[in-house]
């Protein structure tokens, strides 16, 4: 009887020294965990954005880039582009007039981040070196940027210019219709930015 004690006696001590070792590696590796470092939280991408330091989107649309003034492009910027790009390409038409395009130009390179104000009216641009234009809707024999002509009395409309970053330098030959310039660049659109200028000619009544 003493021997069988004996056995039970090694047996509870053995048995109370593994749990106490199953729970020191279990407290070892809580502190382990309690003392990793969390990873550092990812900075939020920032969304592409496209400026212009004459207006603000959805305000109006300077006089000097209208039909009523010198018919001047507007200065353009852009920023954040994604990191695929390979080359932008611009676009401004008139939702309210369904659709109508007042310019396109593709081919800016991916190191491009702006426009300067005043874009030549033709087919092929030095600045930057490679961009090309297409023509207008009013037609061949109007290439590069022409400004709004809204009906008068049609109320406000949202010019919109749009820039696409592109992962490929499209196959367009200068002078290309809108229709063209749609086509070539399906499938190669990484992300798009919009600025919205607001431009209207009011129905002039004249006193009696």
């Amino acid at each position: 009887m003493r021997l069988v004690g004996s056995l039970r006696s090694r047996a509870v001590t053995i048995c109370n020294m593994m749990k106490y070792s199953m729970f020191c590696v279990a407290l070892s590796a809580s502190v382990a965990i309690a003392q990793t470092p969390a990873p550092a939280p990812v900075p939020a991408e920032k969304p592409f954005a496209l400026t212009s330091t004459l207006f603000a989107t959805n305000t109006a649309l300077p006089t000097e880039c209208t039909a009523d003034g010198a018919g001047t492009s507007p200065p353009l910027a852009w920023s954040d582009a994604p990191k695929a790009t390979v080359t932008f390409a611009i676009m401004m038409d008139d939702p309210q007039a369904r659709g109508f395009v007042h310019w396109i130009i593709w081919g800016i390179p991916a190191t491009t981040t702006a426009l300067t104000a005043g874009v030549p009216q033709d087919l092929e641009v030095k600045i930057p070196a490679g961009a090309r234009q297409g023509v207008t809707s009013w037609g061949k024999e109007r290439p590069g940027y022409w400004g709004s002509a809204p009906g008068k009395g049609s109320g406000v409309h949202h010019y919109t210019f749009t820039i696409y970053a592109l992962d490929a330098s499209i196959e367009l030959k200068q002078g290309a219709t809108a229709k063209q310039f749609k086509k070539a660049i399906e499938g190669h659109v990484l992300s798009t930015a919009t600025l919205v200028g607001l431009y209207e000619r009011p129905l002039v009544i004249d006193s009696p």
